[in-house]
């Protein structure tokens, strides 16, 4: 590879490339919505009904809809891959933020990659988050030919070649660039780890990284679930310092949380309500070993950091999560309960009408205790 300067970002207020002050990142918390394509098994129709479901999104005023994308239909997910799902999605609406959660970028050639998501974000107006990950457990991702079993430096090695292509940069012993080059979408990459040096490796690299919605091993037990949190919680300062001492004031950290928000219109028939829908995900969790099938329906849901309630049940637990007030967006959804398309629109509606004003005003007053709680720390 041959490296030659980069242009300037198309949209320097799009990402974390920009300078602080000239973006609102941080600022307002975002909203987006998650779907993973699992609310059938119908896959003719699945597809469409979704692309309706992300367009009603941006309807009721969403920032985001992020798209589950996994190999070999785990846990229902029907999306193998975004890139179609995404250029029907950008052509189809006209404000909302298109986001892959995420794309396991270890299985695909970086610069088709690079191609392949630099067109669709031209074709949306900017407006690609760009999630990347490493692929949820499996022990089959051998029959990829770009897989390789140390997954850590895979990972690694197609991030940077995927800067270097977006980057428009000549090939090395050729006489080509690759095209067409997207600088501003550099600038909304995310790196999807749990892995402490994944994530200080995206704060170096000047990237945003998303926050899983629960945890693993014995964070997967109903009584852990605040330990997972603070355990984020650290995750989320520790990219925050090393991003700061990275760049400075000349980039902007990027933080997004994914969590499971079940409404209902009291927490008792909301808690019926998501034992039913996601007794489905229960077993085959169980069957996993990611729940105990002798607890309890709650105990499971909570196993999953899963959590149900009227809205302002809903909004105070996610004010009390203090990854939540450290996050810049906020990525709700109801899965694993299982819905069709209409009565995910429905509960979508109810989350960003009645929770997230409430979640926005704790949310506020909550990060700005914290942020000052740890300058003071460092400065001590």
């Amino acid at each position: 590879m041959t490296t030659t300067p980069a242009p300037e970002p198309l949209h320097p207020q799009s990402g974390t490339r920009s300078p602080l002050g000239t973006t609102d990142i941080g600022e307002r918390l975002r909203i987006g919505f998650i779907t993973h394509f699992d609310q059938s098994e119908d896959t003719a129709s699945i597809y469409r009904e979704n692309i309706r479901l992300v367009q009603a999104l941006e309807e009721q005023g969403y920032d985001s809809a992020w798209i589950a994308t996994r190999h070999f239909g785990s846990g229902w997910a029907a999306a193998p891959s975004p890139y179609g799902l995404l250029g029907a999605l950008a052509a189809s609406t006209e404000r909302i933020g298109l986001g892959t959660a995420v794309l396991p970028i270890i299985f695909d050639d970086a610069v088709r990659a690079a191609e392949e998501l630099s067109v669709i974000d031209h074709l949306a107006g900017h407006r690609l988050l760009v999630g990347l990950g490493k692929g949820v457990p499996s022990d089959s991702y051998q029959v990829f030919e770009a897989y390789s079993p140390d997954r850590d430096q895979s990972f690694t090695e197609k991030i940077e070649t995927l800067h270097w292509a977006l980057e428009g940069n000549q090939v090395e012993g050729g006489s080509q660039s690759i095209y067409p080059a997207n600088t501003s979408l550099q600038g909304r990459l995310f790196h999807g780890s749990s892995n402490d040096a994944t994530i200080r490796y995206a704060a170096e690299r000047g990237d945003g990284f998303i926050l899983e919605r629960f945890g693993n091993g014995p964070e997967r037990e109903p009584g852990e679930r605040q330990a997972f949190q603070r355990r984020q919680l650290r995750t989320v300062l520790d990219y925050r310092r090393v991003f700061r001492e990275t760049w400075g004031d000349t980039r902007t950290p990027y933080v997004v949380t994914s969590r499971s928000a079940y409404p209902g219109a009291t927490t008792e028939a909301a808690l019926a309500e998501a034992s039913t829908t996601a007794a489905r995900w229960n077993e085959y969790a169980g069957i996993l070993g990611r729940v105990n099938p002798a607890y309890s329906p709650a105990d499971q849901l909570l196993s999953d950091n899963f959590v149900w309630g009227d809205p302002r049940a809903l909004a105070a637990d996610l004010i009390a999560d203090p990854t939540v007030l450290l996050t810049d967006e906020l990525v709700l959804g109801i899965h694993p309960a299982l819905h069709s398309v209409d009565e995910t629109i429905a509960k979508a509606k109810i989350l960003l009408d009645e929770v997230v004003p409430l979640v926005r005003e704790g949310w506020a007053t909550g990060r700005a205790g914290l942020l000052s709680a740890e300058e003071a720390r460092v400065a001590s």
